[in-house]
Protein backbone atom coordinates (compact mmCIF):
# COMPACT_ATOMS: atom_id res chain seq x y z
CA UNK A 1 0.00 0.00 0.00
CA UNK A 2 1.59 3.44 -0.98
CA UNK A 3 1.58 6.09 1.50
CA UNK A 4 -1.36 8.43 0.18
CA UNK A 5 -3.64 4.90 -0.02
CA UNK A 6 -2.82 4.96 3.45
CA UNK A 7 -5.31 7.84 3.54
CA UNK A 8 -7.81 7.77 1.28
CA UNK A 9 -8.15 3.91 1.86
CA UNK A 10 -8.31 1.32 -0.80
CA UNK A 11 -11.55 1.04 -2.89
CA UNK A 12 -12.68 -1.80 -4.94
CA UNK A 13 -13.75 -0.32 -7.89
CA UNK A 14 -16.82 -2.50 -9.99
CA UNK A 15 -18.37 -0.67 -13.20
CA UNK A 16 -21.10 -1.80 -14.75
CA UNK A 17 -20.55 -2.22 -18.29
CA UNK A 18 -22.20 1.02 -19.37
CA UNK A 19 -20.20 2.38 -17.03
CA UNK A 20 -16.93 0.40 -18.71
CA UNK A 21 -18.05 1.80 -22.19
CA UNK A 22 -18.50 5.40 -21.05
CA UNK A 23 -14.91 5.19 -19.46
CA UNK A 24 -13.42 4.15 -22.51
CA UNK A 25 -15.30 6.65 -24.65
CA UNK A 26 -13.93 9.40 -22.09
CA UNK A 27 -10.38 8.53 -22.40
CA UNK A 28 -10.70 8.13 -26.00
CA UNK A 29 -12.39 11.76 -26.28
CA UNK A 30 -9.60 13.48 -23.09
CA UNK A 31 -6.34 11.62 -24.72
CA UNK A 32 -5.12 14.41 -26.90
CA UNK A 33 -6.59 17.43 -25.23
CA UNK A 34 -8.92 18.49 -27.24
CA UNK A 35 -12.77 17.31 -27.74
CA UNK A 36 -14.78 18.04 -29.98
CA UNK A 37 -18.37 18.17 -31.58
CA UNK A 38 -18.62 14.84 -33.21
CA UNK A 39 -16.77 13.19 -30.20
CA UNK A 40 -18.96 14.80 -27.84
CA UNK A 41 -22.11 13.48 -29.88
CA UNK A 42 -20.52 9.74 -29.96
CA UNK A 43 -20.71 9.89 -26.24
CA UNK A 44 -24.35 11.51 -26.13
CA UNK A 45 -25.45 8.79 -28.48
CA UNK A 46 -24.08 5.76 -25.63
CA UNK A 47 -25.62 7.45 -22.65
CA UNK A 48 -28.44 9.83 -23.75
CA UNK A 49 -28.24 13.64 -22.85
CA UNK A 50 -28.61 13.55 -19.19
CA UNK A 51 -26.62 12.70 -16.38
CA UNK A 52 -26.58 8.90 -15.15
CA UNK A 53 -25.41 6.86 -12.33
CA UNK A 54 -23.33 5.04 -15.17
CA UNK A 55 -21.76 7.84 -15.96
CA UNK A 56 -21.05 9.57 -12.66
CA UNK A 57 -19.30 6.14 -12.16
CA UNK A 58 -17.14 6.26 -15.67
CA UNK A 59 -16.38 10.18 -14.90
CA UNK A 60 -15.36 9.52 -11.09
CA UNK A 61 -13.26 6.99 -11.81
CA UNK A 62 -11.72 8.45 -15.28
CA UNK A 63 -10.62 11.56 -12.76
CA UNK A 64 -8.83 9.39 -10.25
CA UNK A 65 -6.96 6.62 -12.18
CA UNK A 66 -4.11 6.50 -14.34
CA UNK A 67 -5.13 5.41 -18.27
CA UNK A 68 -3.63 2.56 -17.71
CA UNK A 69 -5.96 1.62 -14.94
CA UNK A 70 -9.08 3.13 -16.98
CA UNK A 71 -8.25 0.41 -19.62
CA UNK A 72 -7.89 -1.92 -16.95
CA UNK A 73 -11.04 -1.46 -15.10
CA UNK A 74 -13.16 -0.98 -18.52
CA UNK A 75 -11.74 -3.98 -20.29
CA UNK A 76 -12.58 -5.85 -16.47
CA UNK A 77 -16.48 -4.61 -17.17
CA UNK A 78 -17.12 -5.79 -20.38
CA UNK A 79 -17.49 -9.36 -21.99
CA UNK A 80 -16.21 -10.28 -25.30
CA UNK A 81 -19.17 -9.02 -27.44
CA UNK A 82 -19.57 -5.58 -25.19
CA UNK A 83 -15.44 -5.08 -26.31
CA UNK A 84 -16.73 -5.23 -29.81
CA UNK A 85 -18.85 -2.77 -29.47
CA UNK A 86 -16.95 -0.77 -27.39
CA UNK A 87 -13.62 -0.91 -29.81
CA UNK A 88 -16.36 0.24 -32.75
CA UNK A 89 -17.34 3.07 -30.55
CA UNK A 90 -13.93 3.99 -29.66
CA UNK A 91 -12.50 4.03 -33.49
CA UNK A 92 -15.71 6.10 -33.95
CA UNK A 93 -14.29 8.61 -31.69
CA UNK A 94 -10.84 8.01 -32.98
CA UNK A 95 -11.39 8.81 -36.42
CA UNK A 96 -14.14 11.90 -35.91
CA UNK A 97 -11.31 14.22 -37.13
CA UNK A 98 -10.61 11.80 -39.95
CA UNK A 99 -7.43 10.81 -38.73
CA UNK A 100 -5.81 8.20 -36.72
CA UNK A 101 -2.33 9.42 -35.00
CA UNK A 102 -0.53 9.81 -32.01
CA UNK A 103 -2.26 9.67 -28.54
CA UNK A 104 -5.08 8.45 -29.95
CA UNK A 105 -3.91 5.75 -31.98
CA UNK A 106 -2.14 4.80 -28.74
CA UNK A 107 -4.47 4.54 -26.57
CA UNK A 108 -6.36 2.64 -29.21
CA UNK A 109 -3.65 0.02 -29.71
CA UNK A 110 -3.81 0.17 -25.72
CA UNK A 111 -7.66 -0.97 -25.76
CA UNK A 112 -7.01 -3.85 -28.61
CA UNK A 113 -4.20 -5.43 -26.53
CA UNK A 114 -6.33 -5.62 -23.69
CA UNK A 115 -10.06 -6.35 -25.21
CA UNK A 116 -10.70 -9.73 -26.40
CA UNK A 117 -11.71 -8.92 -30.23
CA UNK A 118 -10.45 -11.06 -33.42
CA UNK A 119 -8.31 -8.44 -36.23
CA UNK A 120 -10.75 -9.50 -39.14
CA UNK A 121 -13.70 -7.61 -37.12
CA UNK A 122 -11.89 -4.63 -36.20
CA UNK A 123 -10.58 -4.40 -39.86
CA UNK A 124 -14.49 -4.50 -41.02
CA UNK A 125 -14.99 -1.85 -38.15
CA UNK A 126 -11.97 0.52 -39.15
CA UNK A 127 -13.35 0.35 -42.66
CA UNK A 128 -16.86 1.01 -42.26
CA UNK A 129 -15.99 4.39 -40.19
CA UNK A 130 -13.46 5.20 -42.63
CA UNK A 131 -16.65 5.18 -45.26
CA UNK A 132 -18.76 6.74 -42.61
CA UNK A 133 -16.75 9.62 -42.12
CA UNK A 134 -15.36 10.52 -45.64
CA UNK A 135 -17.27 13.83 -46.00
CA UNK A 136 -14.74 14.85 -49.06
CA UNK A 137 -16.84 12.69 -51.28
CA UNK A 138 -19.50 15.53 -50.84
Amino acid sequence: MGLFEKLVGRQEIALTPQAGLLLAAITMVAIDGEVDDDELAIIRRLDGSRTTDDWESALKVWKLKSIRECVSLASASMNSEQHLVAIANLIDIAMADGVLVGSEKELLEEYLDSFDVDEDDVANIVDVIGVKNNRGVF
